[in-house]
């Protein structure tokens, strides 16, 4: 009697292990599992279709040839490219995709599959799509091992954002600087991602926020014009619930 209660006490320990075990591996290393692989696809992908560095192609008569389009490979795969982000010191360095709606590549990647929620940097829809607009707003997400935008966080350092001051954004006229001057902790509803402005006065009032809000600012707000196009980087960070990072810029 005895005998037959302990084992079946060993029966179901075993199977409670089991389950747990199970109940781990779903949560825990599946998902990871299915997330590396999705990165290291679309990595592969991105060093396929990587614009390159500068143009120095000549036309016959020895005069500089009429420029490039350096995202012609990534409009290929994917035509929703509208540009190129790139931010040395950081992982930083992929396509930025614009869709109808700020949904879409929350959940699919570059090649417009879903990715276990990798997703892929995109464009707020609302922002103009050559980035000629008074502020473009890029999302992507804060993925563990510093993948996607994760390392937009480390800006709220300041001797890190101090030491990586600057980005690049490739348009299809080429490269142009991104000037990073403040850094916000916000939540995912902020004023920060308002994004149509109807006059400068609007303009003005948005930029005062931005300074009133910035954990740091490495500016003079009076060197921030209404004029000036704006470049925000926002990413899931988790000081609160639903918290957001966001790295503000000029681009140049």
């Amino acid at each position: 009697m005895k005998r037959g209660f302990l084992i079946c006490a060993l029966i179901v320990l075993l199977a409670a292990g089991a389950y747990c075990g199970w109940r781990y591996y779903q949560a825990e290393i599946l998902p990871e599992q299915q997330l590396t692989e999705a990165n290291e696809q679309q990595e592969q992908l991105f060093d396929a279709i990587r614009p390159p560095e500068e143009s120095s192609q000549q036309a016959s008569d020895g005069e500089p040839a009429a420029p490039e389009n350096p995202l012609a490979d990534a409009e290929a795969v994917n035509s929703d490219t509208v540009g190129w982000l790139t931010v040395p010191g950081t992982h930083i360095d992929y396509p930025v995709c614009q869709a109808a709606d700020n949904d879409f590549y929350l959940h699919n990647g570059f090649d417009r599959k879903p990715n276990y929620g990798l997703g892929c940097p995109f464009l707020d829809y609302r922002c103009e799509g050559d980035f000629s607009g008074f502020n473009s707003i890029i999302y992507g997400h804060h993925i563990t091992k510093q993948r996607m935008f994760a390392d937009i966080a480390k800006y709220k350092d300041k001797a890190f954002f101090r030491a990586h001051p600057t980005g690049s954004l490739v348009l299809r006229d080429g490269i142009h600087e991104i000037r990073f001057f403040a850094y916000l902790t916000v939540p995912s509803t902020a004023p920060a991602y308002h994004a149509v402005f109807l006059t400068d006065g609007e303009r003005q009032d948005y930029l005062d926020y931005l300074f009133a809000e910035a954990v740091w600012s490495t500016v003079d707000p009076a060197e921030i014009h209404t004029d000036m196009h704006l470049i925000l980087l926002s990413t899931c960070t988790y000081e609160f619930n639903e918290a957001r990072g966001v790295l503000v810029g000029i681009l140049q």
